[in-house]
C-alpha cells in the first residue's frame, strides 16, 4: 500500500472544551490519508457538533475508553490505528512519521513522546509533576511503570491479540502493550510530539484518581503485576527531582506536594473501595 490509511480513534464524553483543539491538530497533519472516528459516551455538550464539523465518523455508545477504542478499531478502515485523547494535540508530523517508521521497519507499534501542559495554577503544577514523572522513568528504567505506552498501531497486530481488555478501566493501554510485546510485535519511537492538556481543577484531578484507584484491583488481578510499590518509589523520586529544580519556586513545590497528597489519598480510597466491590 503506497499511502496506507490511518484511523484516528478518539473516545469522548462532554469533551467540548478540548476537542476543538484536538481536531484542529489532526486537520493540520502533513499526512492526509486518515479518517477520524469519534466514539462518544452520549455527551450533552457541543462534542458532537465539533466532531461533525471536522467530518468525523461519530459512533455513540455507552462504554469505557477501552471499549470505545475497540469499537473504533472494529469500524475503522485504516491499515493503522491511532489512539488519541480529546485533550491532546499533535504536532503536524506525528502521523506521517509514525506511518513511515512502521512501513520502513515493519514496526507494529509506535511510542510518541508526550509533553504535559497546564493552564492555571493547579493545571501547571500537575503538568510539572507529570513531565518530571516521565523524566524519572527515563533515568530509572528498571523502575518503569505505566507511562508513555504506544498509541499508534498496525491494526492487524491489535486484532491478532484480541483487542484491548474492555474489563479494565485503568492500565488498559499498558496491558495492551504487555500482550503485544509477548506476541513479539516490534516497537519503535518517533520524534514528533503529542501535547496533553492537564485538568485545571483539584476536584477533577481527585475524581480522576479516585476512578483509577477503584480500577487498580481489577488490573492487578488480571495482569498479576504489583504496581503500587513501584508507583510509590517513582513518586518519591519525582518529588526529589521537582524539589531540586524548583527550590526557588515555592508555589510550584507547594502545589506539587498538595497534589501528591491528594492523589495518594484518592487512589488509596478508590483502591479500598475497588477491592471491596471486587470481593462482593
Amino acid at each position: 500500500m503506497k499511502n496506507p490509511h490511518v484511523s484516528i480513534i478518539i473516545p469522548t464524553y462532554n469533551s467540548g472544551k478540548t476537542l476543538l483543539g484536538c481536531l484542529k491538530s489532526v486537520s493540520t497533519q502533513t499526512y492526509p490519508f486518515y479518517e477520524i472516528i469519534v466514539v462518544d459516551n452520549f455527551s450533552t455538550d457541543r462534542t458532537l457538533e465539533t466532531a461533525r464539523r471536522f467530518k468525523a465518523k461519530v459512533l455513540r455508545q455507552k462504554c469505557s475508553p477501552a471499549l470505545a477504542r475497540n469499537l473504533g478499531v472494529s469500524r475503522s478502515a485504516g491499515k493503522y490505528v491511532f489512539f488519541l485523547d480529546s485533550d491532546q494535540v499533535m504536532s503536524p508530523t506525528v502521523v506521517q512519521e509514525c506511518v513511515e517508521r512502521c512501513e520502513n521497519i515493519q514496526a507494529g507499534m509506535v511510542r510518541i513522546p508526550e509533553v504535559f501542559i497546564g493552564r492555571g495554577y493547579w493545571g501547571s503544577c500537575s503538568a510539572v509533576w507529570k513531565n518530571y514523572y516521565q523524566k524519572v522513568e527515563q533515568q530509572y528504567p528498571s523502575n518503569k511503570i505505566l507511562s508513555g505506552e504506544p498509541r499508534f498501531f498496525a491494526k492487524e497486530q491489535i486484532a491478532r491479540i484480541g483487542m484491548l481488555d474492555a474489563s479494565l478501566l485503568w492500565g488498559e493501554d499498558y496491558d495492551l502493550y504487555r500482550r503485544l510485546k509477548k506476541a513479539n510485535a516490534k516497537e519503535c519511537t518517533c520524534i514528533s510530539k503529542i501535547y496533553h492538556y492537564e485538568l485545571e481543577s483539584v476536584k477533577g484531578i481527585l475524581i480522576k484518581n479516585l476512578r483509577y484507584g477503584k480500577s487498580m484491583p481489577a488490573f492487578v488481578q488480571q495482569t498479576k503485576e504489583q504496581m503500587l510499590p513501584r508507583m510509590g518509589r517513582h513518586a518519591l523520586l519525582t518529588f526529589k527531582e521537582v524539589f531540586r529544580d524548583f527550590r526557588k519556586s515555592p508555589a510550584i513545590i507547594a502545589g506539587c506536594t498538595i497534589l501528591l497528597c491528594l492523589k495518594t489519598y484518592s487512589i488509596a480510597y478508590g483502591l479500598v473501595t475497588g477491592q471491596h466491590l471486587s470481593s462482593r
